[in-house]
């Protein structure tokens, strides 16, 4: 076949695709949330929600996470290697061209001829130009170019690199997503951390005040005014106190040492950096995306809906195989015996022709591996369905729980500041003589207990802040789009 015509014919054949073409699966978002109280649509300000709590010291922990967090560090090692995996793809669609050189000694066997058939003088002698004998030894000089390369008559190739581009596209929103829960990891923690601290520091006043308490009734007891089971109960409570305070602690050392390695630095690098601070203020109003913008924003539905797009290509890729495969080989160069002849133009060499490859017999493997490629076709739909609803479940939830702790909260300030009060009170009314301790240490036991809860419940409605933003897909980008490699 000449190979002008064998040209012309793949250049037809090649605007044939074999395999569905991808359409993105319908996008099926209410128009607004079912918990949207509080809150206002506001898409900038869910790009950038980790600075809702206005912290400096927050906004400055999650930049060095990540520029140092180790996890972030092998999901960008990822999308560099599914960056590659793409432009591999794509370099099988053109020609390959390898440069060969070569050189061979080789000796005729004595007893590798029938006779009759060797020509020439045996034992090396004489002989015409070009003519071979038994034990006669050949050099043979090479250089030269090979040369394939297959037409993609059906697509299969360009398929393929459909597939790759999209695993890549998908190992971006992967990055992203790492990013977004380190970065929600960091403010969980930080939140946790402010929140330890400053239980710990009501933890201490408390202590104080007790060991106030047992000094009193100490003298008192030595004084003939008071009794010895008013200071055993003193003590006691003092003991309690200390106990719980030495225990909150232990959990601030260990929140410390949490957001070290999230940002990749050694135990004990951040000690001096997060002494006591204030725990981050949580906004009165919100701000949240519609949920359609929330769905192309969350990484998680951006890297499924991807893997969609290239398991819906490989159904191309794998329907390529039923048709005939063709490939133009070449092979050109020089070849002589004489290594100083090998210059001349009585050297030269080549080689071109097609090559045809259709596999007609292989007892449906080709068939099965078509529909293997459709169940996972069929796999990632929903699997992309399916984290759609969790994105949406996420927000719906994220979002009742951060009223639900606005609520709380609000109960419990008011609880607090009136045990404050009722304890004030009942120290006033013991110092005169008016008051049983029993009764001053049971008000001064519901203070310090609503007074924890009042602490708990402000890092409950920070951290379900934290996951909110988590939710919505949040973070630090200005426009929310998928974290681009250095």
């Amino acid at each position: 076949m000449n190979p002008r015509i064998v040209v012309v014919v793949a250049a037809v054949l090649s605007a044939c695709t074999v395999g569905p073409d991808y359409v993105p699966p319908a996008e099926t978002a209410p128009a607004t949330w079912l918990a949207g109280a509080d809150t206002r649509v506001d898409a900038a300000g869910v790009a950038a929600f980790w600075t809702t709590f206005n912290d400096r010291e927050l906004d400055a922990l999650l930049q060095r996470a990540v520029a140092g967090n180790r996890d972030l560090r092998v999901a960008l090692a990822r999308l560099r290697e599914a960056r590659v995996r793409a432009a591999a793809a794509g370099s099988l669609r053109w020609p390959k061209v390898d440069v060969t050189a070569s050189y061979s000694n080789s000796r005729l066997s004595e007893n590798g001829f029938l006779e009759g058939l060797a020509t020439g003088a045996p034992g090396g002698g004489g002989g015409a130009p070009g003519s071979v004998f038994p034990g006669q030894q050949l050099d043979l000089h090479q250089v030269g170019f090979d040369a394939s390369w297959e037409l993609d008559l059906f697509g299969g190739l360009r398929r393929g690199v459909e597939a790759a581009e999209a695993d890549a596209e998908a190992s971006e929103w992967d990055l992203r997503a790492v990013q977004l829960a380190l970065c929600g990891d960091v403010a969980d923690a930080y939140v946790t951390l402010r929140s330890l601290q400053a239980r710990s520091a009501l933890s201490q006043r408390q202590v104080a005040e007790h060991r106030d308490t047992v000094a009193v009734l100490d003298e008192q007891v030595r004084a003939g005014v008071a009794n010895d089971f008013d200071l055993v109960r003193a003590r006691t409570e003092l003991a309690s106190q200390e106990a719980q305070d030495a225990g909150v602690g232990g959990e601030i050392a260990a929140a410390v040492r949490r957001i070290e390695t999230l940002l990749g630095e050694q135990p004990g690098a951040l000690g001096d950096e997060l002494a006591a601070a204030p725990l981050p203020v949580v906004p009165d109003v919100l701000a949240v995306d519609l949920p359609f913008a929330t769905l192309r924003r969350r990484p998680d539905v951006g890297a499924a809906e991807r893997r969609l797009a290239a398991a819906t290509a490989r159904i191309g890729v794998a329907t390529a195989e039923l048709y005939p495969r063709l490939s133009l080989t070449g092979a050109f160069g020089l070849q002589s015996q004489q290594l100083e002849d090998l210059p001349s133009a009585d050297s030269r060499f080549w080689a071109i022709g097609p090559q045809l490859r259709w596999p007609l017999f292989d007892f449906g493997r080709v068939r099965s591996a078509i529909d293997i490629q459709d169940a996972r076709t069929e796999q990632a739909l929903a699997a992309y369905e399916g984290t759609v609803l969790q994105a949406l479940s996420d927000v719906e939830i994220a979002l009742v729980r951060v009223a639900r702790w606005r609520k709380q909260l609000a109960s419990l300030r008011t609880a607090r500041d009136s045990a404050r009060t009722a304890a004030e009170l009942a120290g006033e009314q013991y110092r005169s003589g008016v008051l049983e301790y029993l009764a001053l240490l049971d008000t001064q036991r519901t203070r310090d207990r609503v007074e924890d809860e009042c602490a708990i419940g402000e890092a409950a409605l920070a951290r379900a802040v934290v996951a909110l933003g988590k939710a919505l897909g949040g973070g630090m980008a200005a426009d929310g789009a998928p974290v681009q490699s250095e």
